[in-house]
Order: structure tokens, then C-alpha cells, then sequence
């Protein structure tokens, strides 16, 4: 597979999910447009919220739509609800699937073999569920995936907890998993941090897709 130029952005600042989100869609509009245009991957941290997938079942909020404490999107992605906050490390990819695999269902393995392989650094030992879509630490669920597709132009990603109030997650049924437990890296791990993870989500995602990044 030859090499791919990818614009990369890594804030250090805690981001409005809402601004990225549209900065994403820029990114896959001007790639449907023109496919010779740049990946483009964002990593980082939001600010407090939740997000449904298109066909996400209300119910799953556990609290009121009319209550302004919470921000919640709406947004073009598969998946049921969940959350985003501080401490929670939060990866977009902008990609062109004709130049990888034009397979969904390949795309999100791909996802979680990368998120299995960035744990594995950490010597957190992690898995996948059949029938699930996400990464487990045995009982407790550490990682989301949740991914929107345009003419085989991707948008969304994937989340890891890494030391974030999972209390959060309580306002939820995250995902639509009934009794759903959420894990932190930081619980099997004490010396790790986010600036560190974000360093090995950079790699492997360089790696695993042979990309070029560059800054813009």
C-alpha cells in the first residue's frame, strides 16, 4: 500500500465537540469533491456531551432533552449513544476507503485491532466481544467506536477512556448496553498519560494506514 498524505491536528486545548465535528465534515466534503485532497485525523479531548447515532433510541438518555445542563448531538454516524469529556481521549479519521477496503464491517475490525494494539503498549491487556462493536478490559467496556461513511469517505472514530469521571456514563445506557460497565485506562495502569496515549494513537494510526501526516 503506498503512503498517504494525512493532515493531522492535535490540540492541546479541551474542544467543543461541535466545532470539530463540523471541521470534520469540511474535511469529507472536500474529499468527496476531490479524492486526490488529504486524510485528514483529529486527536484530542471534548468538553462535556453526548452524542446519538442516527438510529439511536432516545430512551437511552436517562434524563430530559429539556434540560440545558447537557449539550447533545445529533450526529451522521451508526451507533447508539454516548459520551465525551475531559480525560477521554477522542480520535477522528477523515479517510477515503477506496484507497484502504470499501468493507464497513473491515473498517471497524481495523478500528479495534488498533485501539487492542495501543492498550497493548500500555500492557493493558484488552478484546473485542462478538456481536459488539468496541474494546473490553474483561467485563468493562474502555473503548467506543461509532463511524459515519459518505461514498466511502469516513467520519467519526473512536474514544478511549483514559482518566475521565465515568460517572458520566450513569446519564447514559452507554452504547444501548444494558448494565453497561466503563473502565479507565489509568485503573490498570497508574503511570500513564494522556499526552503519552496520544503519542502511541498517532504512531499506530501512522503505521496501521501508512500515512504521511502533515500539520496544517
Amino acid at each position: 500500500m503506498d503512503n498517504r498524505t494525512a493532515i493531522i491536528k492535535q490540540p492541546d486545548n479541551i474542544s467543543s465537540f461541535n466545532d470539530v465535528y463540523k471541521l470534520q465534515k469540511e474535511y469529507q466534503e472536500a474529499l468527496i469533491l476531490d479524492n486526490s485532497n488529504p486524510d485528514f485525523i483529529w486527536i484530542g479531548e471534548h468538553q462535556l456531551c453526548y452524542t446519538l447515532g442516527r438510529g439511536s433510541n432516545y430512551d437511552n438518555l436517562l434524563f430530559s432533552l429539556n434540560d440545558t445542563k447537557y449539550d447533545v448531538f445529533k450526529i451522521d454516524r451508526g451507533g447508539e449513544v454516548t459520551c465525551h469529556m475531559p480525560g477521554q481521549l477522542v480520535t477522528y479519521l477523515v479517510l477515503d476507503l477506496k484507497n484502504f477496503n470499501k468493507d464497513l464491517n473491515w473498517y471497524l475490525r481495523k478500528i479495534e485491532e488498533i485501539i487492542i494494539k495501543i492498550l497493548g503498549v500500555f500492557n493493558i491487556d484488552c478484546h473485542s466481544r462478538k456481536g459488539f462493536t468496541g474494546v473490553w478490559i474483561g467485563n468493562k467496556k474502555i473503548a467506543s467506536i461509532g463511524i459515519g461513511c459518505k461514498r466511502w469517505i469516513t467520519i467519526n472514530g473512536f474514544s478511549i477512556n483514559i482518566d475521565c469521571e465515568l460517572e458520566n456514563f450513569n446519564k447514559i445506557v452507554p452504547c444501548g448496553i444494558e448494565n453497561c460497565l466503563m473502565a479507565n485506562m489509568i485503573d490498570y495502569n497508574k503511570n500513564l498519560n494522556i499526552q503519552e496515549v496520544k503519542r502511541i494513537v498517532k504512531k499506530t494510526i501512522e503505521e496501521e494506514f501508512n500515512f504521511d501526516f502533515i500539520s496544517k
